[in-house]
């Protein structure tokens, strides 16, 4: 897909509805905001190791497209916080032959935060690499190379999957997750998760544990700080018409941020919301990928 075709999706998809939206809509997943020091290095980065293709999103912004969704950038001068202390945990790329992508990486000297680690069954590896400005970034073996989750981490899992599944209207793997008694074993780990268009958003208990995981900041942080600021500033999901979505998350009691508005720099119609964690959570105006753009 050629970059002026990739120009005018952004525009035709930043736009707001052209036709009628029902009261109660499914959310699509939109895009993930960065906060970044050289959006030219970010973009490069994405593009050669992960085939993210540059665009201007609605014209107007440097951003990538991955599949069925963007990456927006937000330039700032110094350089984000990233370590492991937000509900964002990372995003994360699918891989086929993972063992061999993880010698072709370090060939290119891309930083790595973890070594590729074996799951169970054969040839099934994930490993962890670090972005241009220290995001944290999974790659896993999922038999594709496209842009396929976003993991957090949360205090209660059941209760944030739950905000998730009642104010966006997602499905839920499963509505209650028991929590193990044993949160430091392998066997231990507490999840749930949903997934949006083609990004599974899957939501993991706090690691509170002694030994701690090699991932995780030491000491152990025991309140998770907002996302805002943050390297992985945020995530979005996106409605034809949000004025109706705003309405029922604002009455529903949804902890609401920033009101809807028209930001020019992305030349987008949003509104920001508190998620559980301190996630940042924007909801854009916007037809959905790909079946919007043959939308008049």
């Amino acid at each position: 897909m050629r970059t002026g075709v990739l120009i005018a999706l952004g525009a035709v998809l930043a736009l707001g509805p052209a036709v009628p939206a029902a009261e109660v809509e499914t959310a699509h997943f939109h895009h993930v905001h960065l906060n970044v020091t050289d959006p030219a290095r970010t973009i490069q980065f994405y593009g050669n190791v992960f085939g993210a293709t540059p665009t201007k999103f609605a014209g107007v912004s440097d951003a990538l497209f991955t599949e069925r969704s963007f990456i927006l950038l937000t330039k700032v001068a110094v350089p984000p916080p990233s370590k492991l202390h937000s509900a964002i945990w990372h995003i994360g790329w699918g891989g086929v032959d993972v063992a061999n992508e993880y010698e072709w990486l370090k060939k290119k000297g891309i930083p790595f935060h973890t070594p590729i680690t074996p799951l169970r069954g054969p040839d099934n590896y994930y490993m962890y690499i670090s972005g241009p400005d220290r995001e944290l970034i999974e790659i896993n073996t999922m038999g594709h190379h496209r842009f396929g989750h976003v993991h957090l981490f949360a205090d209660d899992v059941n209760e944030t999957a739950a905000w998730y599944a009642d104010n966006l209207g997602v499905p839920l793997r499963t509505r209650e997750v028991p929590k193990p008694k044993d949160m430091a074993a392998v066997r231990g780990v507490w999840s749930n998760a949903f997934r949006c268009d083609n990004v599974l958003v899957i939501v993991f208990g706090k690691p509170d544990m002694d030994p701690k995981p090699d991932w995780w900041p030491d000491p152990p942080l025991r309140t998770l700080l907002p996302t805002r600021g943050r390297a992985i500033d945020h995530i979005a999901f996106s409605y034809r018409n949000i004025d109706p979505v705003y309405e029922r998350m604002k009455s529903a009691g949804a902890r609401i941020v920033e009101p809807i508005r028209f930001r020019e720099e992305y030349r987008l119609k949003s509104f920001f919301v508190e998620a559980p964690g301190g996630v940042a959570v924007e909801v854009v105006e916007a037809k959905p990928i790909p079946e919007g753009i043959w939308e008049k």
